[in-house]
């Protein structure tokens, strides 16, 4: 797993002229969801990215609290999760829209007990993200089904695990619908528990963009 250096991701020579960089997650959502999901990659010195979104996504990337005596404190939670945000510099690219996400070539889906690392790439106007790990946080749940289907994650029972062990997850969206704060909140430190636990080291030097939007 590569972990941090300064905050920021490692540029590496572009490919075809296209600007490129290597980091060891990237999280696609810069609400709440995407906060406390990249807080907790930070506190386990997981190098990670913060796009504000998938394109032609219609739901903003945060989840709403169904229950009204939750908005205090989530309005408490975003003040602090922006604080640390800024506090620790994190890297988080408000105004970047994710275009296309999808698997290197030579990479395979693997089975849900396989813990081998899948290097994924995500595109933005800017460039394009190399990583180990990809979080979905609080995107809009048609959008979500929409990418996993073009990766071919079919429905079933087995999709979350399958989901897990490719280095994708999802949180506060999708099959992970969020009714508090504070379950939302668990789901982020899971996830980031599970992208620290991956521990894969990134190769830089393979792969060819094969991804879809």
């Amino acid at each position: 797993m590569t972990r941090k250096v300064n905050g920021t991701a490692k540029a590496v020579p572009p490919a075809a002229g296209i600007h490129t960089e290597v980091t060891s997650a990237v999280v696609i959502g810069s609400g709440l969801t995407g906060l406390a999901v990249v807080s907790e990659l930070n506190r386990r010195g997981v190098e990670s990215v913060v796009l504000d979104g998938l394109a032609h996504d219609s739901q903003p990337t945060h989840v709403p609290v169904t229950d009204s005596a939750g908005l205090p404190g989530r309005a408490e939670l975003l003040r602090l999760l922006h604080g640390y945000a800024t506090g620790h510099s994190l890297d988080i690219r408000r105004g970047t829209a994710v275009q296309a996400v999808g698997l290197l070539r030579g990479s395979k889906i693997p089975a849900p007990v396989t813990r081998t690392a899948v290097k994924w790439a995500v595109r933005t106007p800017e460039g394009l993200l190399l990583a180990d790990a990809v979080v979905l946080a609080g995107c809009g749940r048609p959008a979500v089904l929409k990418l996993l289907r073009s990766l071919g994650f079919t429905a079933g029972a087995e999709r979350r695990k399958s989901l897990r062990s490719a280095g994708l997850y999802v949180v506060g969206a999708g099959e992970a619908v969020t009714s508090s704060t504070r379950e939302l909140v668990r789901q982020a430190k899971r996830a980031g528990q599970e992208v620290a636990q991956r521990g894969a080291a990134f190769d830089s030097g393979s792969g060819v963009w094969t991804g879809s939007a």
